[in-house]
């Protein structure tokens, strides 16, 4: 029996793993810690409820969406208008304000990998016809800290920011193919708990394709996530912090074949990793 085979049936479901408060539930031991800022807590989680493609939520949207009063998101979203992380329409809507890319430009600036990985993405983008990207994990999702592509003609245009699941993307198989075994039988144990229709799909096919990505170098993801994209990705390396980096890149279904992908577009996302890496050394 493989060590992710026993993960799966010997996984305790109140594991701990590291999450990100915006996809935190609401925990029961915070009502019991002195050090957690409740209001400040509220407020975040405000900024955290845009979408992308959405412009702009009502004082009643937000307070549906968060699970709070509308009182009381009309404080918070009057308090973080004043200090520029909300603007306010003519229409009494609110939209995230400028406040909120100039708070993330530090954190974005700090990551030397993506100013070295760019021209080696910029490759791939060309030969494969998609869009590379690097992925960090983000609580049950990851999330893109830097992305290249050739052209904005592809049926897929992610950007900087944005995130989907773990289990389903190639990206995401990479970045637990990093994790250590008590990290991922946390990180499953997180999925049964609060994504129930998820389970089923790790148990299925995330846990077998993260195997295979430790035994040959990349991941696949074939039309899972959106049927017409199909993903490659390679694990890169943890960071000194212990964090996960990953490089992937979404291909149009239409450019390769499911087996172009992995004999073809998989060898080659390896390269990928392996001269990323070796710019960090240098």
């Amino acid at each position: 029996m493989t060590k992710l085979r026993k993960i799966s049936q010997n996984l305790v479901v109140n594991s701990p793993v590291a999450s990100s408060p915006r996809h935190a539930p609401p925990s029961a031991d915070r009502a019991f810690d002195p050090n957690f800022a409740t209001t400040l807590a509220n407020g975040l989680d405000l900024l955290a409820a845009f979408r992308a493609g959405e412009e702009q939520l009502s004082n009643a949207e937000m307070a549906a969406r968060v699970g709070l009063s509308r009182p009381t998101v009309t404080r918070l979203s009057h308090t973080l208008t004043e200090l520029g992380y909300l603007r306010r329409s003519a229409k009494g809507k609110f939209g995230l304000g400028l406040r909120v890319l100039a708070t993330a430009y530090p954190l974005l600036a700090s990551l030397q990998i993506r100013r070295l990985a760019r021209p080696y993405m910029r490759d791939y983008a060309a030969y494969a016809g998609g869009t590379v990207s690097l992925a960090m994990p983000f609580g049950l999702d990851y999330i893109y800290i830097e992305t290249v592509r050739m052209a904005d003609s592809i049926p897929h245009l992610p950007d900087i920011g944005f995130t989907a699941p773990l289990s389903q993307a190639a990206a995401g198989r990479a970045l637990l193919s990093l994790y250590t075994d008590d990290e991922l039988g946390a990180y499953v144990a997180r999925t049964q708990r609060e994504r129930p229709h998820e389970s089923e799909h790790v148990q299925a096919r995330t846990l077998p394709e993260l195997e295979k990505c430790r035994v040959r170098g990349f991941a696949m993801s074939i039309g899972e996530w959106r049927p017409e994209i199909f993903g490659v990705a390679a694990p890169l390396f943890r960071t000194a912090s212990g964090e996960c980096v990953a490089v992937n890149c979404g291909i149009p279904a239409f450019r390769f074949s499911p087996e172009q992908i992995e004999t073809e577009c998989g060898p080659r996302m390896l390269g990928l990793a392996n001269a990323i890496r070796a710019s960090m050394k240098s």
